[in-house]
């Protein structure tokens, strides 16, 4: 299973960037909300290739190919 990963960058200015390696679907949105709640407002969102993959996939990719 491939790592997931949450990064943090703490801008000069204050602002806080959150970016996911990882997570794929909804995943992302139900692990980082907590987190989300207690650093303040989300000011900005963007979604990446990976929220419209569902979670299954790469482990039926592997499946298919022989790689388990």
């Amino acid at each position: 299973m491939p790592q997931e990963t949450i990064e943090f960058i703490i801008h000069p200015d204050g602002t806080i960037e959150e970016r996911t390696l990882g997570l794929k679907g909804e995943a992302c949105e139900q692990i980082t909300a907590p987190i989300e709640g207690a650093l303040g407002q989300v000011t900005a969102r963007e979604a990446t290739a990976e929220r419209y993959e569902q979670a299954g996939d790469e482990t039926e990719t592997q499946q298919e190919s022989g790689l388990t």
